[in-house]
């Protein structure tokens, strides 16, 4: 008798699994949405203390990256992968995950480029299965090189790189990279911001920036702009954030200013705290709000060339182990990971692409609010839909590129 009833449940939750998580863009998307976030912020937080706290950085592209490998990966090293990443593994679901990612790039065709590059030696016999499914759904060009000419080879890389990225980005690679090497992957992005309600240049003046404990640090040229933006105080981060819409209408900049004296990089830990969702739904509650936006003219580029090393300390071990590394759906010869680099280059000006100039209807019952940006914060570039980040960073040094 107690056969049966437990027969019975296992078959009713079978059912609701089976209902609530069939393959769609939807559900793809809901499954998506929360390892992508946690990973990010997890490399966020471990890039952030690899830079000295100023950078710029696409977390989504990492973990496209490892979910890439992971197509060609099997035991304990598919297990290791997916621990971190936590991509869905069923095929249905990973082509609704290639849908979701073509149409992004299509949003943000105006504004962002990347190119992703994995450089494998030809020589030994990578299965055109592997090239084909990376590829297609995860939008990485496949380059078969001949590693035993390592300059012929970093100019081919640099090449699609330069390619790719309009040439705002025209080397990511060195020779010396693939010599005793076998698979290398490069990853180069760019984004141009472009304002739903650009900022007039007329109002930008040169002010000063300071550090968080107060001391002046430089001067930066600040823009200007009063409007009606989302806004809230996030106590559970200790932050507040500002959220400026893009020409796009799915992608946004969100501005973190701490509202503690510390250390910046603390807003990445707090974030462990809170999903994206949570933000925009203080949005929803809250309303748009009049206020004075004062944030610096900036533009940033970063290298991070130790990405291995990032991503072994969240627990991606074997990949770059000759030894144990398993890449059986690659090549039936021993492969392993060697290199993860990637070039991230942002630049935030007035400038947008529409040409409407802001006329905004102010309430005059409404209190304006001032969000001045004159020391270190944090800022995301997210789409609204998927909730992935984009892009992330931290300003804390004027003058600095």
């Amino acid at each position: 008798m107690k056969f049966t009833q437990f027969a019975i449940v296992v078959t009713l939750w079978s059912g609701v699994l089976g209902y609530d998580y069939h393959c769609s863009k939807r559900s793809a998307l809901l499954l998506l949405k929360r390892p992508a976030y946690e990973f990010s912020v997890k490399m966020l937080q471990r890039v952030t203390q690899d830079t000295d706290s100023h950078f710029v950085y696409s977390p989504l592209s990492t973990w496209l990256q490892l979910t890439a490998l992971a197509e060609g990966a099997t035991g304990s090293t598919l297990r290791e992968i997916w621990n971190v990443t936590r991509h869905h593994r069923n095929k249905c679901f990973k082509r609704k995950l290639s849908e979701i990612l073509d149409n992004l790039n299509s949003e943000l065709r105006y504004e962002s480029k990347r190119k992703s590059v994995m450089a494998i030696d030809r020589l030994i016999g990578v299965k055109s299965s592997y090239v084909r499914a990376v590829q297609k759904l995860y939008g990485i060009k496949v380059m078969l090189l001949d590693f035993s000419e390592p300059t012929k080879s970093a100019d081919k890389v640099n090449k699609a790189i330069e390619d790719g990225t309009g040439a705002v980005i025209d080397r990511i690679v060195y020779f010396d990279d693939f010599i005793d090497r076998m698979l290398l992957m490069s990853d180069a992005n760019y984004f141009r911001s472009e304002w739903k309600t650009p900022f007039n240049p007329a109002y930008t003046t040169l002010q000063p920036f300071y550090s968080n404990q107060g001391l002046k640090i430089g001067e930066v040229p600040m823009m200007n702009q009063i409007g009606y933006y989302h806004y809230v105080d996030v106590a559970r981060i200790k932050a507040k954030v500002l959220e400026i819409p893009c020409a796009s209408r799915r992608i946004s900049m969100l501005i973190f200013m701490p509202t503690v004296k510390g250390w910046i990089g603390e807003i990445f830990y707090s974030l462990q705290n809170t999903r994206l969702t949570g933000i925009f739904n203080m949005y929803k509650k809250n309303g748009l709000k009049l206020i004075n936006v004062t944030m610096p003219v900036f533009s940033q580029q970063t290298e991070i060339d130790n990405l291995p090393e990032l991503v072994y300390d969240m627990g991606i071990k074997k990949i770059f182990n000759p030894d144990i590394a398993e890449f059986k759906s690659i090549s039936d010869y021993k492969i392993y990971a060697s290199l993860m680099t990637q070039v991230t280059d942002i630049e935030v000006n007035e400038k947008g692409i529409s040409v409407e100039t802001a006329n905004f209807l102010v309430n005059n019952n409404d209190t304006v609010t001032d969000f001045l940006v004159d020391k270190p914060f944090a800022y995301m570039i997210v789409d609204r839909l998927t909730e992935f980040i984009l892009f992330a960073g931290v300003y804390s040094k004027p003058g600095d590129v």
